[in-house]
């Protein structure tokens, strides 16, 4: 067995120390992999996932997980070679071999192919037969398969998020998860619950979680369990932002008001720690993905001055301006933007978004070639919004003496200017 633990959008625990920091796939271009010189191991390891020895296959499986975690400086390279070369559907076919461990290593190593590549996310969903021997793995009594396969399935739902219908529609799979978040042992029920959030993102998935009874069947009752510990309550929070995806209701319809503030209270945090870069609980989360559910729970006015006190703004203020370095950089920014807008509704909140730069940042959106013209307007409302009341910059925007104000003759490029330095630290 290998001694290195697969990540996906959210699971790392115990790989090394510098294997914890995100990487985007999106950093690396296809052409400098393409000038790297191809690891002869590694072609040699695809070739021997053919052979009639089982061990020689587990061998090779664990030797490509490994070269394709993302701890191993070519990481990326190596898992773009692993595709060209045919390594995926080889891998595919090892999940039905009659050894175990071989099974254990091919899913292991397709998790991490499946890591933050979406390319390898595509193949692997391509493959015929892989759905459903991933589906027939987490229905075994053995516990390293569920979990394991499990993983394959969370990080091409977090990673592709287009084909994450197809994966919903696949017979027996939802049933799987459903089974393996409420009845796995502890790490497959947090993989499952992981996966379950994944794929509520998707709205074409979702009338298929919801016809499947997910809510009922799975999310309720692992908001109802009873735990301590990091992962115990990221698996609480994971469950609520999948009921928030796939019906709009704030927990507490199934919590007390008490918990029901404290898996809140994480779940800000979870942003927090996502918007810095870092791992909770050997978790990674993307922004995108604790934001997607905000946008649903933020329509919801009563819990904004809670979220705010657990840090909601300047976790957004980290999120807009460090969008560039996340996954799906243009829609974190989007959904970034709505759930500011939404804690507008608060006239108590407006100096806080100041103090966290929300204005320099909207003038910035605005003037940006590369944001969309639906964020442009989002930021536009917000700015407008904050420099409402009884925030005056100058004589010239008083509603009463600013028409005798000469600084009213000012053109709007004079005044951005001036608005610039007003605000270079809010």
């Amino acid at each position: 067995m290998h001694g290195l633990t697969t990540c996906g959008e959210h699971e790392v625990a115990h790989a090394p120390s510098h294997a914890m920091v995100e990487v985007n796939s999106q950093d690396f271009e296809m052409n400098d992999a393409a000038d790297v010189m191809p690891d002869t191991d590694i072609s040699r390891m695809i070739h021997e996932l053919s052979s009639e020895n089982e061990h020689e296959v587990s061998a090779a499986a664990e030797f490509l997980f490994e070269r394709a975690h993302t701890s191993h400086i070519k990481s990326f390279q190596n898992k773009e070679q692993m595709r060209m070369e045919g390594a995926i559907p080889s891998l595919v076919r090892v999940l039905t071999c009659p050894m175990s461990e071989a099974r254990y290593n091919a899913c292991s190593a397709l998790s991490e192919l499946a890591f933050q590549n979406k390319n390898n996310c595509l193949a692997i969903l391509n493959t015929p037969g892989a759905l459903e021997s991933l589906t027939k793995l987490m229905s075994m009594r053995e516990e390293v398969h569920q979990g394991d396969a499990c993983l394959v399935i969370n990080n091409c739902a977090a990673f592709c998020s287009e084909f994450c219908f197809r994966i919903a529609m696949q017979p027996g799979l939802v049933e799987s998860l459903k089974t393996l978040a409420t009845q796995g042992c502890f790490d497959s029920r947090n993989v499952a619950v992981g996966a379950l959030n994944c794929l509520s993102r998707c709205e074409r998935a979702r009338e298929v979680l919801l016809k499947q009874r997910v809510v009922e069947d799975a999310l309720v009752p692992v908001l109802q369990e009873q735990g301590a510990g990091d992962k115990f309550e990221a698996r609480l929070s994971r469950a609520a932002m999948a009921l928030a995806n796939l019906v709009g209701d704030d927990s507490s319809c199934v919590l007390g008001e008490e918990q029901y503030r404290h898996i809140l209270a994480n779940t800000v945090r979870i942003l927090g720690f996502a918007s810095e870069g870092r791992s909770w609980a050997g978790i990674h989360f993307a922004p995108y993905g604790v934001l997607y559910p905000f946008r649903k729970l933020a329509s919801n006015p009563s819990i904004h001055p809670y979220i705010v006190e657990c840090g909601m703004v300047e976790s957004l203020a980290r999120c807009i301006k460090d969008r560039a370095r996340f996954e799906a950089s243009d829609a974190t920014l989007e959904l970034a933007l709505m759930v500011t807008k939404s804690l507008l509704e608060h006239v108590e909140h407006h100096p806080l978004l100041r103090q966290a730069g929300m204005i320099r940042m909207m003038r910035q959106i605005k003037t940006d070639i590369c944001v969309s013209e639906e964020c442009k307007q989002i930021a536009s409302e917000i700015m407008e919004k904050l420099l409402e009341g009884h925030l005056a910059v100058w004589t010239g925007q008083h509603a009463r003496l600013g028409a005798q104000s000469p600084l009213h003759l000012l053109d709007e490029f004079i005044t951005g200017i001036i608005l610039d330095y007003a605000f270079e630290n809010h």
